[in-house]
Formats: structure tokens, sequence, C-alpha cells
């Protein structure tokens, strides 16, 4: 026994095994292919990445994806942005440039789209480079799509799991979750159940500071971890396998986020603080109820899908500051339409309500069919309406000279007073979208490796904004020499057009393929509700993105190696973009066009297994987004004179860096602790420098300059074991501590800057029954 045991010292440790890359299944093109068999540009994470990496939300995955960026005021207010095709970080009323999709559903909504939580999720796909063949609805850049995990009639399967995080600085959050997938007929029916409670912990302290007038202070207000957020929802899914050839699918989603305050920190007043003189929250809650019907037919696939969805939006913020802003103006330019005593103290509520709902039907050939024909057609039907609630007030606001003022005019005009009221301002909003689609792809193989795909989308789209606003409520009289301010607009549009795309792929061997794609993207326009007394233009055009882009996706080392590029050259003609009425006084906002801009970039991809124990994936991104063309818009007031707003050409677009990568290193022990599997984990992301708003024009009122958001980088570790039923993991996000800003808003007249959460510390817990 001691001669065995000496002889199995000595000998040599196994060598690593070699291993190929896992591959992923994505339904990009309405059809379920391998992410590498698809000729687009596109990026997906499968439920085991989701989990390695610790992504809980669309924040978490966009610095992992070349192409896609970010503007994020608070939770449920993201903006997303493919490839530079921004105009402004902030939106109000327009279409946005990308979408959002929550399994078959487009649920974008422009500069407020909402924030799913990735709880069983069975993957992330993200569609670069105009998308308007296949998902029309604002897709004109590029689609984020989320889809959720289905039940399986194969079998019982659940998970429950259990995280906590302190904040350094901060507070302690947690999160818990858990899913059940119960077969209750064999084979044919099947429910899936998903719920889910967690606290994002606060970290930003609202501090005492003076109010900006010197009157009053905020001692009231002042409370450490201001910006806790806590988020529930759930999720049940029902399957039903009606035959071998057809199944029904219904499914409802709900989710609310509440947040005690809002995450963003005041310029100037230290680490981690805020100065706010009014509570300030917000709570987003919405649903979703989906009907997806699959059905094979013996010439082709019949897939038909409807989905509801519904969510109420609302807030309260601070608006001390801002209407300070306004009241200075009113000393500045003589007038007392908005002079509220010198130091105002007040505060903002917002409340929507938005209704989508979306039906489509498309019929494709059969993924087994052996023709060198394949082909897809379909119909989409949207239709959005939304209702928007914005109030103003003024502590005291009776007592001030404006008030006094309109409370005048309107005596001695109409012979009535006003009744006494805190609200300086009101605005009701009603919009509604409506889209009716077709949409179809071909494609041919004219060798065994050389395929062309043409496709088109012709569309209709009619859309209505209305507009109510007071200023003050119950003022219906005028101001000499300016007008009413009690406006009452009401817009109608209505466009229709097509959109094309050609794809060449040429197929080097089974690993290897170049291709070539041509495609367009559309974004609709519409009417400008304006006041009467402003300058800015009725109505502005349709915006048109063009794309030529050449890629590669290719793997070698017997799949070991996979490394995909793709380079593109991007028109934006005739873009929208929102500014303020330059009359002083009139504060009124407006869409104009601008001519073009030009986006050349590079994206790459690179996932390497160097053996059974250790994969490396790095991501890299350039982007040149700017301004192709010297801009002079000249607007022109009843008396002649010009206000002149100039962009130069080679100005950068907002929002997203020239340069931008990320490298991630995993690690996976071949031996076992207690019976499980080792693992760690590094990721580092680096986003380059930012330009917050095109220089000139910004979507608020009381326009600022450029600024600029500095480059940063960050780094995530998150090591522990994992078995077949059982898995737990230490984790620590923003090693250094990074005081990374991620978006300047300018909404409120004071810059806030929202940041990335500092070093937080976690650990989680999931267990398979």
């Amino acid at each position: 026994m001691a001669a065995y045991d000496a002889a199995a010292q000595e000998a040599p440790p196994p060598e690593p095994e070699i291993v190929g890359l896992d591959e992923i299944i994505v339904t990009a093109t309405k059809r379920a292919e391998r992410l590498q068999d698809v000729s687009e540009s596109i990026s997906a994470f499968d439920a085991s990445d989701i989990s390695m990496r610790g992504l809980q939300q669309i924040d978490d995955v966009a610095k992992y994806i070349p192409g896609l960026s970010l503007a994020q005021r608070e939770p449920g207010g993201t903006t997303i942005v493919f490839r530079g095709v921004a105009s402004s970080g902030i939106q109000f009323g327009a279409v946005s440039s990308s979408a959002l999709y929550l399994d078959e559903q487009p649920i974008t909504q422009s500069g407020r789209s909402p924030d799913p939580r990735f709880i069983d999720i069975e993957r992330i796909e993200a569609l670069r480079g105009p998308q308007g063949t296949l998902y029309g609805a604002s897709s004109q850049s590029g689609t984020l799509r989320v889809i959720t995990a289905k039940p399986d009639p194969a079998g019982f399967d659940a998970w429950a799991e259990l995280q906590t995080t302190f904040v350094q600085d901060g507070d302690v959050g947690y999160d818990v979750s858990a899913m059940v997938n119960l077969p209750l007929a064999e084979d044919r029916i099947s429910l899936r159940l998903v719920g889910f409670a967690a606290e994002d912990a606060g970290f930003i302290d609202n501090v005492l500071r003076d109010s900006r007038g010197g009157t009053y202070d905020n001692a009231d207000q002042v409370e450490e971890n201001v910006n806790s957020i806590e988020t529930k929802g759930a999720r049940a899914a029902l399957r039903f396998d009606v035959s071998e050839n057809l199944d029904v699918t219904v499914g409802l989603l709900y989710q609310d986020v509440v947040a005690d305050g809002h995450s963003d920190l005041g310029r100037g007043q230290g680490d981690l603080n805020q100065v706010r003189f009014e509570d300030e929250g917000l709570d987003d809650e919405w649903y979703q109820a989906a009907l997806t019907v699959n059905a094979r037919l013996p010439f082709a696939d019949l897939v038909v899908g409807g989905s509801y969805f519904d969510r109420k939006f609302a807030y309260q913020a601070d608006a001390s500051g801002y209407e300070f802003t306004f009241n200075q103006a009113s000393i500045y330019y003589g007038t007392l339409q908005y002079d509220f005593g010198g130091d105002p103290r007040g505060y903002a509520t917002n409340q929507d309500n938005t209704r989508i709902t979306t039906l489509e039907a498309r019929l494709q050939s059969n993924d087994d069919a052996e023709s060198r024909w394949s082909w897809l057609g379909g119909i989409f039907y949207s239709r959005e309406a939304g209702h928007t609630s914005f109030d103003s007030f003024v502590r005291g606001y009776t007592d001030t000279p404006a008030f006094e003022y309109f409370d005048n005019l309107q005596y001695n005009q109409l012979g009535n007073r006003l009744a006494p009221t805190e609200t300086w301002f009101l605005g009701r909003y009603e919009t509604e979208l409506e889209q009716r689609a077709l949409f179809g792809e071909i494609g041919f193989d004219v060798t065994e490796n050389f395929t062309i795909t043409a496709g088109g989308r012709w569309f209709e789209y009619d859309r209505t904004f209305n507009l109510h606003q007071e200023a003050p409520v119950g003022f219906t009289g005028e101001i000499p020499g300016v007008g009413p301010t009690m406006t009452d607009a009401e817009t109608d549009s209505t466009e229709d057009g097509t959109v094309g795309k050609l794809n060449l792929t040429y197929r080097i061997d089974d690993d290897r393929m170049v291709y070539f794609t041509w495609s367009e993207g559309f974004r609709n326009g519409g009417a400008n509700p304006i006041r009467p007394n402003s300058i800015l233009p009725p109505d502005f055009s349709s915006d048109t993105l063009t794309n030529w882009e050449l890629g590669a996706k290719t793997e070698w080392l017997d799949n070991r190696l996979r490394l995909n590029v793709a380079a593109y050259l991007m028109s934006w003609d005739d873009f929208a973009v929102q500014i303020e009425d330059p009359q002083p006084g009139v504060f009124q906002l407006g869409y104009v066009n601008l001519p073009t801009a030009e986006i050349p970039g590079v994206e790459a991809e690179l996932t390497l297994a160097v053996n059974d124990s250790w994969q490396i994936d790095a991501t890299l991104g350039y982007n040149d987004a700017h301004i192709s063309e010297a801009t002079t818009l000249t607007l022109t007031d009843e008396n002649g004179v010009d206000y002149v707003r100039e962009v130069e050409d080679g100005a950068r677009l907002p929002l997203t860096p020239e340069w931008s990568g990320a490298l991630g290193i995993e690690w996976r022990s071949r031996g076992a602790l207690f019976e499980a599997q080792p693992f760690a984990r590094l990721d580092y992301a680096y986003v380059g420098e930012v330009v917050t708003n095109l220089e000139g024009f910004e979507s608020v009122v009381g326009q600022a300059g450029a600024n600029i958001q500095a480059a940063y980088d960050t780094a995530d570790i998150r090591f522990g074991l994992e078995s077949e039923r059982w898995g737990a993991s230490l984790f620590v996000e923003n090693i250094a501590d990074e005081r990374a800003v991620t978006f300047r808003s300018n909404r409120w007249a004071q810059p806030r800057l929202s940041i990335i959460r500092p070093r937080t510390y976690g650990l989680q817990f999931r267990y398979d029954f």
C-alpha cells in the first residue's frame, strides 16, 4: 500500500480537457437558429450567462454589448440607444429610435422605457442596426429583446433564490425569487409560476442646505440613504399542447417598482449627496397579458400572437430650483407672470397611464424544408394610447406677485377672480399612435454556400397628440402683447411608407461566414402642439436611417475560439430633435428637423475556451456618431426678429461613447468542494467619454450647452460553488468604488447626475428542487 501511495503521488495530474464553446439559440429572425448562423450583428445572453454575470436589469447588461448605451434618469426612466442614433437624452412626445421588446411585444416608451427585472429569463437578445423589416415599431436603429422562460411539459422543475447585498456607505438590500414548473397533464398542459421581491439599498443622502435665495432650508427633508428601491412582481404562464402540431401559451406578467427618492446627485454637494427641499418618489406599476398560438401546417409554420400592456407611472420631484430659475428669468425680462416672490419652494407631480395593444400573425416556411427557398410573411397591428397629467406647485403661490398679476388681469378682462391655488402650471397630454404593417422576407440559396435574402415592410401610422395647459389654474384671460396662457392644441398626422433590407451571405465553411447587409429604419414625424405665440414649426417630418454593414462570424480551433466582427456606416437623414422656443418668456418645446448625421463604427466580440477550466470573452465597440453637415436653423417671430441656432459639421451626437469595451475571465475547477464545482468570474467594462446633448439643442426648458461625461471603467468579481441541486456565490460589484456619471439631466434647471452604484458586496444562494 505504501508503494502504491508513493506511485500515486508521483503521477502527474491529468491534462486539462479541451472543450468547445456552448451554443446559443436565438429567435431574432423569427426562427430558432444558432447565433453563429444568423448573418446579423447580434449579442445574446442565455440563462447561464445571466446567472454567472449577476445580470438583474437593463443597465447591468448594456455594458457588455458593443453599440448599446443608456440614458437613465430614474427607475423606469430609461432611454435605449443603439449605435449612437440619439438626438437628446430626454425626449417628450416623439417616437424612440430603438425598441424594447418583452417576448413578442414592443413596450418601448420614448425616454421612459420600463425596466423588466431579469428573473427566470430564458434569453436576452440585442439586435444592432435597423430592424424595421421584421420588428417595425421603434426599431429604427436596433431592438433589445427580453425573452421569458416558458412552461415546459417535460416534467416538474422548481428553484428558489435568496440574495443579500450591502452597499458601501449605504444600506442593506435583499432579493428573493422562486419558480415552479408544473406538468398538469402529461405532455399536454404545463404551468409556470414565478414570484420575486427585492429592495435595492439606498446610498444617497439628502443633506442640509439653504435655498438658492437663502430664505429657508431643507431641515425637514434631511435623511440618509433616500434612494432605496423596492421591486415586486409575479409571472404565470400556461401552455396547452393541443396536438403534436399545435400549442397555445397564455401568460400574465406583473411588476411594481417603488422608489423612496430619486437616485441622482447634486453637483458640488459632496460625495453621494443631494439637496432636495420637497418629498420625492416614484411608482412604476405595469402588467402584460399575452396569448401565442403556434401551428405547424403541412406547408408552413403559423404563429399568431396578441399582447396587452398597461402601465401606470407616477413621480413627485422637488422643483424649488426649477421655479427659482423661472423667477430669475421673470426678473431679468421684467415680466410678472413667473415672479414667485424671489425664493420659491415647490414640487411637481407627473402621472402617466399607457396602454399598448399588439397583434401579429406570420406564416413562414418550415425549418426542415429541403427547398432552396425560404420565406416569411406577416401582418402587424399596434395601438398605443397614453394620458399624462403634469402639475407644478409653488408653496404659498396665492400670496405671490405672479398670482396677484394674473388675478388682476382676470378681473379686469372678465370680471371674476381666480380661486386660491398652489398650482402655477398644469398640463394634460393625450397621445395615440396606431400602426398597421405588412412585412416579409424571402431567401434563396444561390449555391450551397451563397444565400441572398431580401425583405420589406409597408407601414401606416396614425398619430394624435392633444395638449391642454393652464398657467395658472383657472386663468382664462390674455396677457397684453403676449396672448393667452391657456393652450388647447389638437394635432393629427398620418404617414405611410416602406423600408427594405438586402442581405448577402457567403459561408466559407461550416465554421465561418461573411455577410453584407443594406437595411433601412424609419421613425415617424408628427405635429407640434404649441402655444399660439410660439415660433416653432407646426409639424416635423419623419426621419430615416440607412445602414451599410459588412460582417464576419467565425469559429476556430475546433470551436474553442469564436470571433465576430461587424463594420457599419449609417446615414441618419432629416432627423428630428426637440428644442426650446428661443423667444424670451415663451417656454415652449417642439421638434425641428436637422439635415443629416453620419455614423461609422465597428463592433467585435471574442470568446475563447482555453480548456475546460478557463474561458475568456471580450467585446470592443467604436462609434463616431456626428453631424455631417453644418446647419443653421433660423426661426422668425411676428416682428421679423430672427433667432438663430447653429450646429457645426462634426458635432457629436449625444449618449454614445466613441470607444467602449469589456473583458471577462471565467474559471471553473475540475475538482470538487463540498460535492460542488468551484467557480470564479471577473468582469471589466470600459465606457468612453460621452456628450450629454447635441450642442445648442436639448429637450428641456432652460437649455444648456453641450456637456461632457468623463470616461470610466468598472470591475466586478464573483466566486462560489455550483452543484446539481444548489449554488452559492459571493460577489463584489464596482470593486474600485468608482463614482462614474452615467447621465446628466438638466430637466429641473440644475444638473442632476446619475451614477453607478458604489462598491456593493453580496451573497447569493440558490436551491433547485
